[in-house]
């Protein structure tokens, strides 16, 4: 009887240890962002507004922002099969105006899937001037982008997508790293290959130049600025 309660002692000591190894804490941080969104209209005026997002490796129930000056908004599950991970408020065209909005700072009141909650806090008080000029040149064995360089920004992102034009899908073919500029004051250039968009020359080809300012490292942004060019190139 004494070996058989030793066995079980050590059985039930051996589980505790294995629990306490296995078990984790659940990480119930959240990501949030908030930065001035700005691009040219149809009429290549600057319009200006706010982008709200949220993400987190613990399922979300719900997002909602709120600024010193702004009425409660909700967000929207992004994520796939609306998983509840990733929660986006983009503004509708309405919103964009040509006047700049005022600093603002906003809270987050976030809901877990387990009814728990959280509130964080995001400023926005900076904004950039998309670029005015984008330009898209075909030589002999590349495509060359440029434009000039847009004030105070500390990189830029350039994309390159296949677009039709009637139903206005893009389609992404190529995003290369984060560029930084060494020279602020004269036009900036990237070249892109003319054989690995071949297949696409015979589609309009959108070159899109994004201008950011970052809050800490390239995680968050206090602003962002898209302007773009369409060409058609043919083969």
């Amino acid at each position: 009887m004494k070996s058989l309660f030793k066995i079980f002692t050590v059985i039930v000591v051996l589980g505790a240890i294995l629990s306490s190894c296995t078990k984790t804490e659940v990480d119930k941080t959240v990501y949030i962002d908030s930065y001035m969104h700005s691009f040219l209209n149809k009429l290549g005026t600057p319009v200006y507004s706010v982008v709200h997002s949220a993400y987190s490796f613990t399922k979300l129930g719900s997002v909602t922002v709120t600024g010193t000056a702004t009425a409660v908004k909700p967000l929207t599950d992004m994520s796939v099969s609306g998983e509840g991970f990733s929660f986006y408020l983009q503004p509708d065209s309405a919103s964009y105006q040509p006047t700049v909005p005022a600093a603002e700072s906003f809270t987050y009141n976030v809901t877990y899937s387990d009814g728990t909650t959280a509130t964080n806090i995001d400023a926005v008080s900076k904004s950039l001037v998309p670029a005015q000029e984008v330009t898209a040149t075909k030589g002999t064995t590349d495509i060359n982008l440029t434009w000039k360089p847009v004030a105070n920004s500390e990189a830029y992102k350039v994309r390159v997508f296949s677009t039709d034009l009637s139903s206005q899908v893009k389609t992404l073919i190529y995003e290369p790293s984060f560029l930084v500029p060494k020279d602020a004051s004269t036009d900036l250039s990237v070249p892109f290959s003319l054989i690995s968009i071949s297949s696409y020359l015979s589609t309009n080809l959108t070159f899109e130049v994004s201008a950011f300012i970052f809050e800490t490292g390239q995680d968050t942004y206090e602003a962002v600025s898209v302007a773009n060019t369409t060409k058609y190139f043919g083969v």
